[in-house]
């Protein structure tokens, strides 16, 4: 569903500036990731207890491992069925994640598509787009500083026609879910980690060319602490 803005009900309307490029040679191509879960050793009390919001990183790189690593654990198949390692109302997954990789070791710069199913990333386009992301999240030096940056959307159209208007707090709970899983996996894995609501929807939506139906809930950044 498209994002309104809340001033006049109208959509927003990104600058044309901050509308990214995309690379028809590159759209759809995959990119394998390590298997996920097996370096997040860290006991679950002790990652609960050093878990800390960061918001300063250092200019340096993360590896692609440790990308699989928190991909898996915010949205990986765990389960016959798809089930995944955070809990879905119905079991109907509607959450989409999707990555900015920065400064990711192996990984070119540019949007990617997680698909938990295959646990890997489909490209959806090459280019750096931390600024044009930077500003739709209200300028924030985290994200400027980050190393990776990670969207959840929202598919609600099965889960409004399961649960009616019910349908939107289900999908925000199980964000936060997803998310939690996020930071925890972060912290084990030694990285700096945040969650961010403050970003415009709507320009979100458009930086990123998201699909019409998809609804911005959330975003998760990580790098190494300065």
């Amino acid at each position: 569903m498209r994002v309104k803005s809340p001033a006049d009900g109208s959509p927003a309307t990104a600058p044309t500036m901050l509308r990214p490029t995309r690379y028809s040679d590159v759209q759809g191509l995959r990119v394998p990731l390590e298997p996920g879960g097996s370096a997040l050793q860290m006991p679950l009390g002790y990652a609960l207890l050093k878990r800390r919001s960061t918001r300063e990183y250092r200019d340096q790189a993360i590896r692609k491992r440790d990308m699989a690593h928190l991909l898996w654990a915010t949205q990986g198949v765990t389960g016959l069925g798809g089930l995944r390692t955070a809990p879905s109302a119905g079991a109907l997954c509607p959450l989409r994640v999707y990555v900015l990789g920065f400064n990711v070791e192996g990984l070119a710069k540019g949007m990617y598509r997680y698909d938990p199913d295959s646990h890997e990333l489909e490209t959806l386009g090459r280019g750096d787009r931390k600024k044009a992301f930077m500003a739709a999240a209200a300028g924030q030096d985290c994200v400027g500083q980050c190393a990776a940056a990670v969207l959840l959307t929202a598919d609600l159209r099965r889960m409004v026609r399961e649960f009616g208007d019910r349908a939107q707090t289900l999908a925000l709970m199980e964000a936060g879910h997803a998310g939690q899983n996020f930071l925890l996996a972060g912290t084990a894995l030694g990285l700096g980690v945040i969650g961010l609501r403050k970003f415009d929807p709507a320009m979100v939506h458009q930086v990123l060319e998201l699909p019409d139906h998809e609804e911005p809930f959330y975003v998760l950044i990580s790098g190494h602490p300065r």
